[in-house]
């Protein structure tokens, strides 16, 4: 490669592709790793890279607003295709917030994973992400199963058939919001700036970007970052308003009641668990569960695409 980057903008296109998924040139700038540059000095760095060859095959290809490696012209079409299926998934969601958000111990709600990015495959399950308040993660989580059981809604241990069932995959404390040092990868960073919050109060998720700063470090033009730093809590507004009543109302009509059952819940979750654990993280202030972890698979492919193109 002729340059730094050049070289960026490559490895940005290399990590896209092992999700099948195409960028534009707005998400190469926003997705562009380690390399912080204004939007419009992009556009000949990648015209210019467009052109380099490799073994004498053009490197980057270009249809209809999105770029993409040679001989990955189907994804293109897979994007769109997923797109739909995302936006499907989204209208299950948006009907399943209003029920979670009964839950006063509730922060935020988000979506996690390739539904965040409007990238999931039609068979997927639907990643939540969901923040507590303090001292009340157990007794949250196990609300929160117990509403999508009662719905039909949540994904079950060991469950083949997952299309359009919620996980909720991974549950923080409001004072646990920064990720563990040693998950701050590439791979970690933008699942943190591709969190798409459908519901939170008190600022919560521009508090979440606050704890999690060290992402500049991987992805420092992630737009995410720097527009939730800055932007007003609109969204908590407009829900609290539709429901009538603020969050500090709320937590005092619920939270005395929820605090005393913390220790049964944890014990009783903990017991449940203890004949099933796998992969699961249990530490302060956090649980999170994800029967196929793909933190580990995606950074040993993602150095292996280096390695093959040179990199």
């Amino acid at each position: 490669m002729a340059s730094n980057l050049s070289n960026a903008i490559f490895k940005t296109l290399i990590y896209a592709d092992i999700f099948d998924y195409p960028l534009t040139k707005d998400e190469i700038w926003q997705k562009l790793i380690k390399i912080k540059i204004k939007n419009d000095k992009l556009k000949s760095a990648i015209r210019s890279l467009s052109h380099a060859k490799l073994k004498d095959l053009k490197l980057i290809k270009y249809i209809n607003g999105y770029y993409f490696l040679q001989g990955k012209k189907e994804i293109v079409t897979l994007r769109q295709r997923r797109k739909r299926w995302s936006e499907k998934k989204l209208k299950i969601v948006k009907k399943i917030v209003p029920l979670l958000r009964l839950i006063p111990s509730i922060k935020l709600i988000g979506i996690t994973g390739a539904m965040a990015i409007n990238n999931a495959k039609e068979d997927d399950d639907i990643d939540l992400f969901i923040v507590s308040s303090r001292d009340l993660l157990w007794t949250t989580r196990l609300l929160a199963t117990l509403l999508l059981q009662i719905i039909g809604r949540r994904r079950q241990p060991g469950e083949i058939h997952i299309k359009d069932r919620v996980c909720l995959n991974m549950f923080v404390t409001e004072n646990h919001l920064s990720v563990p040092p040693n998950e701050r990868d590439l791979f970690t960073a933008h699942e943190v700036t591709q969190m798409k919050p459908i519901y939170y109060t008190n600022q919560t998720y521009q508090k979440f970007l606050r704890a999690n700063q060290w992402v500049r470090k991987y992805l420092p033009n992630a737009i995410g970052i720097k527009n939730a730093l800055k932007t007003p809590r609109m969204v908590a507004r407009r829900q609290l308003r539709s429901c009538g009543r603020d969050s500090s109302e709320v937590e005092k009509s619920g939270m005395p009641v929820f605090h005393s059952l913390e220790k049964i819940s944890k014990y009783f979750q903990l017991w449940y668990m203890k004949k099933r654990r796998t992969t699961e993280v249990i530490a302060d202030g956090i649980i999170r569960f994800h029967p196929q972890d793909a933190r580990k698979w995606v950074l040993k492919k993602y150095k292996q695409r280096l390695a093959d193109f040179g990199l």
